[in-house]
């Protein structure tokens, strides 16, 4: 004897349309947080990257200002015709210039001088620090190496100015002026205050100390001193 199946029964062994939609839908809700979490965490990803390669050469940037200006020597890099007036630093707010040693595989031997400015960015967006560098000879700028375009090291620059100070008349370290007033001496300190165009950007604090300036207002206050003990 056969027996007989229990009603609803059939039912129990598939899924109905409603159920399929749902398990469908459901499916698809958790594909869609898949791959928005995957990508939100490829965006993260990249904005760390590109972080850290803006840190990067941020700290690139400012260990070639340490560099050419820590080594800035007092060696004639401008002398007037007209009053023999001779310049080792010219510093404005919106540049300095001096003379220093290149790395030997960008130079040929010999001091060059160097060139930081703050111009007009090509992009034409904000401000950007240009670098450029002549081999001197006779006082005077090779006139080969300064028709080379210079080299930019920062863009997207919203504000920024060179600072100088040197030994004040009262023989203590002097304020901070956008313009440096002793063209035949080396400062002691220069820094750079910048402010980029997007805020999220930092400009760590730039200070250096110009170890040969020290050297210089030392000898020379050593000079006045030796002059005045003299009858």
């Amino acid at each position: 004897m056969v027996p007989r199946s229990r009603p609803g029964s059939a039912a129990a062994h598939g899924f109905t349309l409603i159920e399929l939609v749902l398990a469908t839908a459901l499916l698809a809700l958790g594909l869609a947080i898949a791959f928005g979490s995957l990508h939100s965490a490829t965006g993260s990803v990249r904005s760390a990257e590109a972080a850290a390669a803006r840190n990067e050469h941020l700290r690139a940037v400012q260990a070639t200002l340490y560099r050419y200006l820590e080594s800035a020597q007092p060696l004639v890099l401008l002398r007037e015709e007209s009053t023999q007036q001779v310049y080792y630093f010219q510093g404005k707010s919106d540049s300095a210039r001096f003379v220093a040693p290149m790395p030997g595989y960008m130079s040929r031997g010999g001091p060059y001088v160097v060139t930081l400015r703050i111009a007009p960015s090509p992009s034409g967006h904000g401000s950007a620090l240009q670098f450029a560098y002549a081999m001197l000879i006779d006082e005077q700028a090779f006139p080969a190496d300064e028709k080379r375009p210079a080299e930019q090291l920062l863009d997207g620059i919203s504000e920024a100015h060179f600072e100088y100070r040197g030994i004040a008349q009262d023989g203590k370290i002097g304020e901070w002026q956008t313009e440096w007033r002793r063209p035949a001496q080396l400062p002691l300190e220069v820094r750079m205050v910048l402010r980029f165009s997007d805020p999220k950007r930092p400009w760590p604090a730039f200070v250096t100390a110009l170890p040969l300036g020290y050297a210089q207002a030392r000898a020379d206050d050593n000079g006045a001193a030796g002059q005045g003990a003299n009858p």
